[in-house]
């Protein structure tokens, strides 16, 4: 019988069982680390970390920035930044507002609702001609539509903040509590349950992970991949032109300047789930827990006493630990 270099069947089994184990860990990882934080402030501060009210309040901060984020997984599975994310959140928190204010509260909200996400689907269609038409690269071309936006809502709100006309049917719609979970979250959970659907179920999920791990091959195969991107800035314009929406509703202003502090942690959220649940690929379930991450993290830590500027820092933190781990399981 010829010898042979391959080892043992027992080897075999060990090795593959070690592996199976890493990628379990690897999966979960992100849990572990969600649940370990929950504990360590649990024990930090008994009396206010796990109270009803101190959830709510998480839940209730992350929901704009999950929908934020939310709708950057569509251009990310798809290969591209959308950096002007920011700046469309920003025209749509001063635009909506805007609306009323000229109008003297007489616009219809269901109208100046409609009129910022049409004005949305607007730019992500411009986002997407700049990129697939004009062959400008992603990155540029959004920080110079979000730059155009953010310039946009300066005008509209002469360098102020809007306050004045807004209707209370408005206001009513973003501080709606159903025991005491904010409107906020419900819509978070909805546009999840969507994107989850859309990604993981349709024969377009896969079109918008196939374009962004090889646009040419997925291009030759037969997938229409400019309709992807397409619809991918779309998607991403859509979330922020929500995320602004529901943040003006709730405020009952319009301050020119907002959209900016949320890019980060959009970005964030996004990556860091990237390495959660599914490792390498952008997707709900791990940007779910990267957003529960990031909102215990920073509440944690506030009530431990750390000042303001924790949540720039911590947020920054995560998208560079997210990014490196990428990186390290992109080389393996």
């Amino acid at each position: 019988m010829p010898e042979t270099d391959a080892p043992p069947a027992q080897e075999r089994q060990a090795v593959t069982s070690r592996a199976g184990q890493a990628t379990v860990l690897q999966r979960y990882a992100g849990v572990l680390v969600l649940l370990a934080m929950i504990a360590i402030f649990t024990v930090i501060s008994p009396d206010r970390f796990m109270t009803y009210n101190n959830w709510i309040g998480i839940f209730a901060s992350s929901a704009i920035l999950g929908i934020l984020a939310v709708g950057l997984l569509a251009p990310l599975a798809a290969g591209v930044f959308d950096i002007s994310i920011g700046g469309a959140m920003t025209v749509a928190v001063v635009g909506v507002t805007y609306l009323f204010q000229i109008t003297g509260g007489d616009f219809p909200v269901p109208l100046a609702i409609l009129v910022v996400l049409l004005g949305a689907v607007a730019l992500g269609l411009f986002n997407s001609w700049l990129v697939v038409n004009k062959s400008v690269d992603p990155f540029i071309a959004t920080i110079g539509t979000g730059s155009l936006m953010i310039g946009l809502s300066q005008l509209l709100a002469n360098g102020t903040t809007i306050a004045d006309d807004i209707p209370t049917a408005f206001t009513d719609f973003g501080r709606w509590q159903l025991g005491r979970i904010p409107v906020g979250v419900f819509i978070l959970v909805g546009l999840c349950l969507f994107a989850w659907y859309i990604l993981q179920c349709t024969p377009f999920g896969r079109h918008l992970y196939a374009t962004g791990a090889a646009r040419e091959a997925a291009r030759l195969t037969g997938i229409r991949t400019t309709r992807v991107l397409r619809i991918a800035f779309i998607c991403s314009a859509l979330g922020a032109a929500i995320a602004g929406i529901v943040f003006a509703a709730r405020l009952g202003s319009g301050p020119p300047s907002i959209g900016d502090g949320y890019l980060i942690g959009a970005y964030s959220a996004a990556f860091l789930g990237s390495t959660i649940i599914r490792p390498g690929r952008f997707n709900v379930e791990g940007l779910i827990v990267a957003l529960l991450i990031i909102g215990v993290g920073v509440n944690g830590l506030q009530i431990a006493g750390l000042p303001f500027w924790v949540v720039q820092t911590f947020q920054g933190t995560a998208l560079l630990v997210a990014v490196l781990l990428g990186r390290r399981k992109g080389r393996r």
